[in-house]
């Protein structure tokens, strides 16, 4: 075992010594007395049953301080080995005499390893600094040593030992040797070195930050900054570090920064985010974003300010341009409303002018024809009755496009009034109408239940009109007319559809199905001006819709479209 100073051991002394032997003494004694006279007799054998308590006292003591010693030599053995690796002893000539390893230093210095060796001639040891010179002047000091060895092991594993030690002396004073402990440090070295990266690669990442990166103490003065302070000021951080924050801001402001920063040094907030304008009316003028935080002792005593200070005068310039910019918008859009408001306004006299200017020479051509047919009718021919029939039918076309363009235009400028409308109800009414007007036909009608979209209603059943009579004319032909209304589900998106068996279209053509005028089939074989198409467009549009078309020539048409609810 280590030899660790040793207790010293409890002793009987004199008064044990003496109590166990006047003992007996006192026991014959009181024999003899007891021969001679009886009373005699009893008086010295109660003085010798007093010497025997005595005596058995002071074994009880003795015994409680051996235990006791014993304890004590268990508790500092213990202790002794739980706070270190390496026990070791060395003679006068500085050799070890005694030396007990365990965990990871065992193999490398147990007793038979290293006895008689000295420290530096043990291959495996080296000092974790240069040589052994200092070793060797701290046991030449004859004073108590403290070095850090580093212990190559045959694994080739490297431990760290942290070796303290104290000089043996006789009793003449003279050196008898060392004796001392070594500590495995290795965890402790590792962990100081990953700690030392880690702070070296936080601070190269602190330094390569573009934002200026503070500490500060309770007194304003710096304590830390990153090399983006140099990029900020343009100079050196060492010159800066000591210095009041405040020495870089004019007096208006140092007092401003002070005022907004009072709620956090008074304790009400522990965190604050600030803009401040330097070098006001100068040419180097900035604006900085100031990122703060406090920090407060365990009596709510400011220690320290940190935060970071960022360069946003680029962002304030840019936004200063941005509302610039948007002051000049507002003034071209509220001139550009000004001028549609005008347009409308012009518009609307232009179609005042078209529903009564030349609606009234419509109505003449078609009601001097109709004359002309009733009055002479018996004096003309069948060629002359056919040329007025194309009269009063053409008039009567123009008539029924002015309508519809009027329509058109005040679809454009009608307001829109949303309302949850149900489609499938509005569409089988639509149809019911359709339907009395050609009570011959034979349809198929499939409409889908509950259609609901948030719209407006008259425009709605514009929309639905328009689609829905498109279907009906063009299954005309058909024996029986198929026709169908619904709605799926496509990626979150309500798509409404309008399916006939009708005579189709050329996919070619689709793109002309929405401009005005624009017919793609023999305008004598259905009737319509081709205006239709476009207004739905317009409605769904104002809804901010879409709208497309499939069809295939003699196989019908589908026609999808939606109806957005901008609530959602």
């Amino acid at each position: 075992m280590f030899r660790s100073p040793d207790l010293p051991p409890p002793t009987r002394g004199a008064r044990t010594f003496f109590l166990w032997r006047a003992l007996p003494l006192a026991l014959l004694a009181a024999a003899l007395a007891a021969t001679e006279s009886l009373p005699v007799g009893l008086a010295v054998l109660a003085a010798s049953l007093g010497i025997g308590v005595l005596a058995l006292r002071e074994q009880d003591r003795l015994a409680r301080e051996v235990e006791q010693h014993r304890l004590d030599a268990a508790r500092l053995r213990d202790y002794t080995d739980l706070a270190t690796d390496w026990h070791w002893e060395t003679d006068a000539a500085l050799r070890l005499q005694y030396s007990r390893a365990e965990g990871h230093l065992a193999s490398a210095l147990d007793q038979r390893a290293v006895r008689n060796r000295r420290l530096w001639e043990i291959n495996a040891l080296s000092p974790v600094h240069g040589d052994w010179e200092e070793c060797h002047r701290q046991f030449q000091s004859g004073k108590s040593l403290q070095l850090h060895l580093v212990l190559h092991r045959p694994d080739g594993v490297v431990r760290h030992i942290e070796l303290r030690g104290r000089p043996i002396t006789d009793g003449s004073g003279q050196l008898c040797g060392y004796r001392g402990t070594g500590r495995d440090e290795t965890a402790f070295v590792q962990s100081t070195r990953a700690l030392r990266e880690v702070e070296t690669r936080h601070r190269e990442m602190v330094n390569h930050l573009r934002e200026v990166i503070f500490r500060i103490d309770a007194r304003g003065r710096f304590t830390y900054l990153n090399r983006a302070w140099e990029t900020l000021t343009g100079q050196p951080v060492n010159q800066a570090i000591g210095q009041r924050i405040l020495r870089w801001l004019s007096k208006d402001e140092a007092r401003y920064l002070l005022a907004r920063l009072e709620p956090m040094l008074d304790g009400r907030r522990d965190s604050m985010q600030i803009e401040v304008r330097t070098g006001t009316g100068s040419a180097s003028a900035r604006w900085l974003e100031i990122a703060i935080g406090a920090r407060f002792d365990g009596h709510g005593k400011l220690e320290s300010l940190s935060g970071s200070i960022e360069d946003i005068t680029q962002r304030k310039q840019a936004e200063a341009t941005l509302y610039d910019m948007n002051a000049e918008l507002e003034r071209r859009v509220k001139r550009r409303t000004a001028e549609l408001e005008a347009s409308n306004r012009e518009l609307e006299a232009f179609s005042y002018s078209v529903s009564h200017d030349l609606r009234n020479p419509l109505r003449a051509i078609d009601g001097f024809s109709q004359i002309i047919l009733e009055d002479y009718g018996d004096q003309l021919d069948a060629q002359a009755h056919s040329h007025l029939a194309r009269i009063r039918a053409a008039s009567q076309k123009l008539s029924t496009l002015i309508d519809d363009l009027l329509e058109l235009g005040r679809l454009t400028r009608t307001p829109i009034s949303r309302a949850e409308v149900d489609l499938s109800a509005l569409a089988r009414a639509i149809m019911r109408d359709l339907r009395a007007e050609s009570p011959e036909r034979e349809g198929k009608l499939a409409i889908g239940m509950h259609l609901m979209a948030r719209v407006d209603p008259m425009l709605a059943s514009v929309l639905l009109e328009h689609l829905l009579r498109n279907a009906w004319t063009f299954t005309a032909g058909r024996e029986t007319a198929e026709i169908e209304f619904d709605a799926r589900l496509r990626n979150r998106e309500v798509v409404f559809h309008i399916r006939d068996n009708g005579i189709g279209f050329d996919m070619a053509h689709a793109a002309q199905l929405f401009k005005p005028f624009n017919r793609l089939h023999d305008q004598s074989d259905r009737s319509g001006t081709g205006i239709g198409l476009a207004t739905v467009q317009r409605i769904v549009n104002r809804h901010g819709g879409r709208i497309w078309a499939e069809g295939a020539p003699d196989k019908g048409a589908c026609f999808y479209f939606t109806l957005p609810d901008p609530t959602h």
